[in-house]
């Protein structure tokens, strides 16, 4: 077969970076690293223009392994002021309605919660560390994000390239790396019930089903044209021992059909990602044993200033953003399915937001094999915004496999998201399983 110079050019990039040694982590240096670094403070660095001279100071706000993406000469991380974010009145004012009702019941259940922040901080420390676990779990689940969002995503599959030289990049992309493929899609949320600024239709929408489900989920894959068509309608009902329902369109067989618990847990469509990993967590939380670990200001883009999302580093996966110094709770999920290819994730969550900056994933030997990493948005003043920018607005995911020696970023390009209110004529058309086979 032909290949043109360009070609052996980028595949010569892609075999001398394939080779190169990669610093491997385990569960215990990054229990280490919590240890040692468990009293960084929120103040801990000034606010200004780190480079690549500045890596150790760095460190201690950063897990090993993830760390290292920061270690090229032309890094630049802004770091600004520490921000105070709060959530909607609405969501505010049922979290104190409903303060102390919610509770943690067998097997993990999250019982007696209506709306609102399920549990307070006093309570998660209050707790014992299972517990705890799960009520950082749920405070995640149930933050505040009005009637959930909808946008165009692209997804990068991006490839090392030798001393991170520049292979085929795309917009936003400034550092090396090489993009062998892109992925657009649709991608919206609907929750049906726990809406809090909905409190005169009992905290629920007008809709059939929300008596029964949390949200519903409707992803369509639009290009390249080998996937696309794809479709994939995620149910996730309020009783999480029933599982969720997933059904997805494959244009190719002109058939629904319904995946199975297993393959949630498989790579979805050949990125990094399972459909439980979306946003560092997008599972169901009885699925895993939740153990809290403690608190830890770690390094988060909590709100971008980029558009679109812009990355840099050798492989452009570290984002060229304005960064904070960000509290987070740490907490433990293993797998109660024993097939489940994580042997755990260790998940940082925002003790005000409830997003997740980071999560480290582990095989069932304890190795670090991945890392997600997020960018969100955030208005100063939720009080003076509309409020369907008045929480962490999501702008970009990415997923560093450390086995493959790959990435994948998710990015909204487009300034697309939206958090925005849903007509019930919308809610039938386009989350009806029986219309999956038709166009929206």
């Amino acid at each position: 077969m032909f290949r043109s110079p360009t070609f052996r050019f980028v595949a010569g990039l892609l075999a001398a970076a394939l080779a190169a040694p990669v610093a491997a982590a385990n569960l215990q240096d990054v229990m280490d690293w919590l240890t040692a670094h468990a009293d960084a403070p929120v103040d801990g660095l000034a606010p200004g223009t780190y480079g690549a001279d500045r890596l150790d100071d760095l460190r201690a706000y950063l897990p090993p392994r993830y760390v290292e993406e920061f270690d090229f000469p032309e890094l630049v991380l802004e770091l600004a002021p520490t921000r105070h974010y709060q959530a909607h009145a609405s969501y505010r004012a049922a979290t104190e309605r409903f303060a102390g009702q919610a509770s943690i019941g067998p097997a993990g259940r999250l019982d007696g919660y209506v709306a609102g922040k399920p549990f307070s901080t006093a309570q998660i420390l209050a707790a014992d560390a299972d517990t705890a676990g799960f009520m950082v779990a749920y405070d995640q689940i149930h933050r505040w994000q009005n009637y959930g969002y909808r946008n165009e995503t692209l997804i990068s599959f991006i490839q090392p390239t030798a001393d991170g030289q520049a292979g085929n990049l795309i917009e936003g992309m400034r550092g090396g790396g090489h993009v062998e493929r892109s992925v657009e899609l649709l991608y919206q949320r609907v929750y049906f019930s726990r809406l809090a600024q909905e409190a005169d239709n009992d905290y629920r929408l007008d809709v059939d089903g929300s008596d029964e489900l949390l949200y519903k989920e409707y992803l369509e894959m639009l290009a390249p044209f080998d996937i696309a068509g794809l479709k994939i309608i995620v149910e996730r009902p309020l009783d999480q021992t029933l599982g969720d329902q997933v059904n997805s369109y494959l244009p190719t067989e002109r058939r629904v059909r319904r995946l199975s618990a297993k393959e949630r847990a498989d790579s979805w469509i050949g990125t990094n990602w399972t459909l439980d990993d979306f946003e560092g967590f997008s599972g169901i939380v009885m699925d895993n044993d939740w153990r809290y670990l403690g608190r830890k200001v770690v390094l988060a883009v909590a709100n971008s200033r980029e558009n679109p999302p812009q990355f840099h580093g050798p492989m452009s996966i570290v984002p060229y953003d304005r960064w904070q110094l960000r509290p987070c709770f740490v907490v433990e999920a293993i797998p109660r399915w024993d097939g489940h290819p994580y042997g755990r994730r260790l998940m940082f969550v925002d003790e005000e937001t409830g997003t997740i900056p980071m999560t480290l994933v582990f095989d069932r030997a304890g190795e670090l094999v991945k890392t997600f990493a997020m960018v969100y948005a955030h208005v100063d003043d939720v009080d003076t915004a509309p409020i369907e920018r008045s929480m962490s607005m999501w702008r970009a995911s990415m997923a560093i496999d450390y086995v493959a020696r790959n990435a994948n970023i998710a990015a909204d390009h487009e300034a697309s998201t939206e958090y925005v209110a849903v007509k019930s004529s919308q809610v039938k058309k386009i989350f009806s399983v029986s219309n999956l086979g038709s166009g929206r």
